[in-house]
């Protein structure tokens, strides 16, 4: 794309359904879709902005995902090879560090035990693709092709409709169009999705005991720390977990849906419940994050320091005290978030300060 006018042309907008449009009105736009990103989406399109709901088109169905993709890599000049080896070095000094001050047994046992780490690395990300993401992206797809015969029998309005009947029922549609009242069905658990999403659940619900707080797992949700995490009565001032160090200003930018993604712009501090792969697109346009969900390991903290930006994760209520267009100061170090104004903005490129690391 760098080596083609035209192609970079099409890349300049910061709207992807503009990229898009472009990429569609020129020859050499239809190309670059055919010879390159459709076979991206047909090899490493399984998985979604939410991996757990079939009812969230995959990356296999829309090309935008990966158009903000390399949008970003373009507009931050992504150098794959240097990132490559930086996270190398990195990774190099960090075996080095965690050995510092070890002797006899207790040395050899830790890289013994970090060789280990090494290895099992890379089955979280693999992991997550091939079965939670991939195993939901290939169900997802035969669903959407039951609910087109259905939709072109006049049995439904809408292939993604099957997502709203549970499996007796689609049964019974398939052999019978008059089995149940399909439409009437769909039509009310929509309503209730969405009446569902506007409710904020507890973080935990039950008696707590150390034991379940200490399950390993639940570190990458922030706990035990958040159980007994409090804010403070000021609203403008929230409290999370310091995931990724450094602190600025910046302008909020509340991103609850795939949606939504669009409407980041360069420089915006992402507030969201939570991450995961498939908001990487985001990660190249952001100056820094706030989460409700996650803890120092959760895909949000670990892929901000990936990315450099200072992080806040675990802080429950972020995305209900925190409006777009809101400005904020984050500090990823201390785990802390201020509210500075309330205020409102237009699709222009938010104005961050970086006021420490």
């Amino acid at each position: 794309v760098r080596d083609d006018s035209e192609l970079r042309a099409a890349f300049s907008s910061e709207r992807v359904a503009e990229i898009a449009r472009a990429l569609r009105a020129s020859e050499g736009g239809r190309r670059f879709i055919a010879e390159r990103v459709e076979p991206y989406q047909r090899e490493f399109g399984w998985h979604a902005v939410w991996s757990h709901e079939f009812i969230f088109p995959t990356v296999r169905e829309q090309m935008e995902p990966v158009l903000e993709l390399v949008r970003g890599y373009l507009a931050t000049d992504y150098d794959f090879p240097s990132a490559i080896e930086a996270m190398r070095l990195d990774i190099a000094a960090a075996s080095e560090e965690i050995l510092e001050g070890l002797t006899g047994d207790g040395l050899e046992e830790m890289r013994a035990a970090n060789a280990v780490n090494l290895r099992m690395a890379p089955l979280t990300p693999d992991h997550h693709f091939y079965i939670d993401q991939g195993a939901n992206a290939h169900l997802r797809l035969v669903l959407m092709e039951v609910g087109r015969k259905l939709v072109d029998g006049g049995r439904l309005d809408r292939q993604d409709d099957v997502m709203y009947l549970r499996y007796n029922e689609l049964r019974a549609l398939i052999g019978s169009a008059d089995a149940i009242e399909a439409r009437a069905l769909v039509a009310m658990r929509r309503r209730e999705r969405e009446e569902a999403a506007k409710v904020r659940p507890r973080d935990w619900v039950g008696t707590v005991t150390p034991s379940q707080l200490a399950f390993p797992y639940l570190v990458n949700w922030g706990y035990p720390g958040r159980f007994y995490q409090k804010q403070s009565e000021d609203r403008a001032v929230i409290t999370g977990i310091g995931a990724s160090p450094g602190a600025l200003e910046g302008t909020a930018r509340v991103v609850l849906t795939v949606d939504e993604f669009d409407q980041v712009q360069q420089g915006d501090i992402l507030v969201c419940q939570m991450t995961n792969p498939a908001w990487v697109v985001l990660f190249t346009k952001i100056a820094g994050l706030v989460t409700d969900t996650g803890g120092t390991t959760s895909h949000p903290a670990v892929l901000s320091r990936e990315f450099g930006i200072p992080a806040v994760v675990g802080t429950s209520v972020a995305t209900e005290r925190i409006a777009t267009g809101d400005r904020i100061r984050i500090d990823g170090t201390a785990g802390r978030v201020e509210v500075i104004a309330h205020g409102h903005i237009d699709s222009g490129s938010a104005a961050t300060a970086v006021i420490g690391s």
